[in-house]
């Protein structure tokens, strides 16, 4: 048991003393605070070596754009909290650093043209993979399966969107960070596509394997 774990179990028995709540509530109370004692751990871990690497913004705009379509795309995952934070960690902020050197060596039609590969690849990746389920939440239920997919396209759809109005708005004022803002979203859902196939699943078990992982993660749980 990690000690994420401990901390929100003893969390959730505390309140749940003091509430007078059932068993199940207690599960509930703890895996709300696992998952935002690991979030805000992923968070501050981006933040520091994002900051420390100069590319605060970059990383965080990957990460947050990766994180939101991953709640409807699924995706691989670490056997420990703590690996989930520095895998991310690292692979945002490497992204972050890869995006600075792109917006500085690479020009204008050459970034639209890198763009738009992304975004189809993405868009291949949501139609083909999404949603992709994992050994503690595998996906079965067609209805759901349905709508995680139509929710996935729908963000990527809303991110294209905004991609096509940062573009627009650096060719009006010639701000780079419209273009920033751009390049970084396009890469934080390519990325978070990326974890959906076999290629994604790679990357992460060897970083995970490395930091100690012991245990095979999923692969299309859901199928």
């Amino acid at each position: 048991m990690s000690w994420i774990d401990k901390v929100s179990k003893s969390f959730a028995s505390v309140v749940s003393s003091n509430l007078s709540l059932g068993h199940d509530q207690e599960e509930v109370i703890a895996y709300g605070a696992f998952a935002l004692i690991q979030t805000v751990l992923s968070i501050f871990a981006i933040a520091a070596f994002g900051l420390l690497l100069g590319v605060f913004a970059e990383s965080m705009i990957i990460s947050f754009a990766a994180a939101i379509l991953r709640k409807f795309s699924g995706g691989v995952h670490a056997t420990k909290p703590l690996n989930c934070a520095v895998i991310g960690m690292i692979i945002f902020c490497v992204l972050g650093l890869l995006v600075k050197h792109l917006m500085i060596n690479i020009e204008f039609v050459y970034l639209i043209g890198l763009m738009a590969l992304e975004f189809a690849f993405v868009f291949y990746v949501m139609i083909k993979y999404c949603p992709v389920g994992s050994v503690n939440k595998p996906l079965k239920n067609p209805d759901k399966r349905k709508r995680l997919k139509k929710q996935s396209l729908m963000f990527t759809l809303s991110m294209l969107a905004v991609n096509i109005v940062m573009t627009y708005a650096y060719v009006l004022t010639n701000n780079i960070n419209f273009l920033t803002v751009a390049v970084c979203i396009s890469t934080g859902i390519l990325w978070q596509s990326i974890t959906l196939v076999s290629l994604g699943h790679i990357i992460i078990e060897s970083l995970d394997t490395f930091m100690g992982g012991t245990t095979i993660l999923n692969r299309r749980a859901n199928k």
